[in-house]
């Protein structure tokens, strides 16, 4: 087999990505995230159409354990298929799960294929795009892209509620809401396609193998890069967590629970674009110790709130401010950590990824049982002690990483 003439090495990767291939992946991204972000709508689809809530919620756990199961296969598939080849499979599995959603009205069982269909197609390509990214620039850009591509998910995500209510209220149906999610996952698999075109002549450098492996997990969790692998599944329990019950909070307090969804995607959108250009020259931990306190300072605002909107939006804003900037710093620092501790890349980057699946979906139910005995107040309280101890997990990190330079 003759050799691919793009592989380099890491020192002769560009420090940029072209905009033709940059523009159209970035969009792609926006689309499906949008996509991904209907699915909170739809209990609210379900019971238009006669199903009851528990559906829905069947519906949301099946998908939440293709989401698990997906991850663990998509490096194998990637290794069959081709990485970008992987991604826009993944995209159009996504145009299949909104098709599905239309058509529950006619056949329940298409509402539980649709979740198949999302949780598979979005944590194949939650997995794979940042390491999409990876292998196409240098370390120190890294972190710029893997940004951008953070803000763009973000992004869709915080358009799927207005987009999708928009649509409901002209069309008087959520059947024409999930079409045209259907449309935007098929037009967004078009874009990663011609992205997927453009890179494939671009300079990479190899990775031999992207498949998860016991003995590859193993060596990531034995070496340095568990620290910041931990420390993701620590904030994604922190999020779930605070947004999962953010009514109960806002309740307690007179507030809506709105006011902190909104200012939390605007903030973190906005911060991850701003700062894109400009965040990897900086330190990755002396970036992971700033956020850690931005996090813990705006949880404690929460915390002390009696009651007043601004403390409540001056809260909410140092929350994203400092959780909506860390999972990019912290999967720039796991492959920077593998760079040098000599762990895979591909693995040490999903692993990191399953990390944050983890905490994502599995603490809501701890966070249940501290709500039920205690309060709101005694998960915030857990939540600063969690992102505390983040903080001496990254004390501990740099310390043994310093001790490999």
């Amino acid at each position: 087999m003759t050799p691919a003439t793009n592989i380099v090495t890491v020192e002769e990767l560009p420090n940029a990505v072209s905009l033709e291939v940059s523009i159209p992946f970035m969009l792609g991204s926006i689309s499906l995230a949008a996509s991904y972000g209907s699915s909170f709508f739809l209990v609210d689809a379900l019971r238009s159409i006669g199903q009851s809530a528990t559906t829905a919620g069947a519906v949301i756990s099946t998908g939440t354990i293709a989401t698990i199961l997906c991850s663990l296969v998509a490096g194998r598939l990637a290794d069959v298929l081709g990485m970008m080849r992987t991604i826009t499979l993944a995209a159009a599995m996504m145009a299949m799960a909104m098709i599905c959603f239309a058509s529950a009205s006619s056949l329940t069982l298409f509402a539980y294929i649709g979740g198949l269909f999302l949780g598979g197609g979005w944590s194949v390509f939650y997995i794979l795009a940042p390491l999409q990214v990876l292998c196409h620039v240098r370390a120190d850009a890294r972190l710029k892209y893997l940004t951008l591509l953070s803000g763009s998910q973000m992004l869709g995500i915080g358009l799927a509620a207005p987009l999708a209510r928009t649509i409901a209220e002209v069309a008087g149906s959520y059947i024409a809401v999930y079409v045209s999610f259907a449309v935007a996952c098929l037009v967004g698999t078009t874009l990663l396609e011609f992205a997927g075109g453009a890179l494939a002549q671009a300079p990479r450098i190899r990775m031999s193998t992207v498949r998860l492996t016991f003995e590859g997990v193993l060596a990531t969790l034995r070496s340095n890069t568990r620290y910041p692998i931990i420390m993701i599944g620590v904030g994604a329990c922190v999020f779930a967590g605070l947004s999962t019950f953010q009514g109960l909070y806002a309740a307690s307090r007179a507030q809506s629970a709105d006011t902190f969804f909104l200012v939390f995607t605007l903030t973190a959108v906005f911060l991850r674009f701003a700062v894109a250009p400009v965040i990897g020259k900086c330190r990755l931990e002396r970036v992971a110790a700033f956020l850690i306190v931005c996090t813990i300072a705006g949880l404690v605002i929460l915390f002390v709130n009696a009651g007043s909107t601004a403390t409540y939006i001056l809260g909410t804003t140092m929350f994203a401010l400092g959780y909506g900037l860390s999972y990019s710093t912290l999967n720039s620092m796991v492959v920077q950590i593998a760079g040098i501790d000599g762990t895979s890349l591909a693995i040490a980057s999903q692993v990191f990824t399953l990390s944050y699946f983890i905490g994502l979906f599995g603490f809501p139910y701890i966070a249940a049982q501290i709500v039920k005995v205690g309060s709101f107040d005694q998960l915030l309280m857990s939540t600063i002690m969690l992102i505390v101890a983040n903080g001496v997990l990254l004390t501990i990190q740099v310390f043994s990483t310093s001790g490999k330079h």
